[in-house]
């Protein structure tokens, strides 16, 4: 896994010995350098990229105003001559503190943070997505997670909707206007006020019914027919 890194620094020696640093460093790939901070901020502002290398000390726009106008900013390890910013550098959750001179091996173990915290956020937001993909409900004393794909319709009884997959069908406490607000719009469309379905299970329709693959027959509600109609017609 290779990060994208800016070195933000007003020395030109620093920026020469991070740059070095940076070829050295398997894991690092170099977007751009920036003497001048307010340069390097319109940069990072239209251009994300994984990691910063950023000094503090520097004329016009210092290390930490830098990152206060960053909405988003990327993984942040500080390069700098002074020790005393240490405690308010770590107040904002930056990675690390590099204190100058920045010696190799010191070097390599803030970039390995990084990319252990690349890793990390990776996996969750992998983990999200694969829970983002199911249904999650109780039933019959049991909790379920049910892949989206595999629900074929979903019924309403009042204060209880029945979801039906092709193995099997699971009632539980919820209302339809709650299940047409957890699920994905792109995949289901409220067909009546009794009815979900999920659009890859249609087989045929007119303005009247729906036909799914598995042979259930839904009928299409008045109020919901043309949102209906113009959804599957695209």
């Amino acid at each position: 896994m290779k990060l994208s890194c800016v070195i933000v620094d007003d020395e030109y020696l620093a920026i020469k010995v991070l740059e070095d640093y940076v070829s050295r460093t398997d894991e690092l790939t170099l977007a751009a350098s920036f003497k001048n901070p307010e340069e390097a901020l319109a940069y990072l502002q239209g251009n994300p990229v994984d990691l910063l290398l950023l000094d503090i000390q520097m004329p016009r726009l210092d290390g930490f105003a830098l990152l206060a106008r960053l909405e988003s900013p990327p993984l942040v390890i500080f390069t700098t001559a002074r020790h005393d910013y240490a405690l308010k550098a770590f107040d904002l959750n930056v990675l690390d503190y590099l204190a100058k001179p920045i010696s190799f091996l010191r070097f390599q173990q803030a970039v390995s943070k990084a990319v252990e915290m690349l890793n990390y956020r990776n996996l969750a937001e992998k983990e999200q997505r694969e829970e983002d993909q199911f249904l999650t409900i109780n039933a019959d004393y049991s909790s379920y997670k049910i892949p989206y794909m595999a629900i074929l319709y979903i019924e309403g009884f009042g204060e209880y909707v029945k979801i039906f997959t092709e193995k099997k069908s699971y009632i539980t406490l919820a209302s339809l206007k709650s299940m047409e607000e957890t699920l994905p719009d792109i995949d289901f469309c409220r067909v009546h006020k009794s009815y979900i379905v999920n659009v890859k299970e249609i087989a045929s329709f007119n303005h009247q019914k729906i036909n799914l693959f598995d042979g259930k027959e839904i009928a299409v509600g008045r109020s919901f027919r043309k949102a209906f109609l113009a959804r599957i017609k695209g």
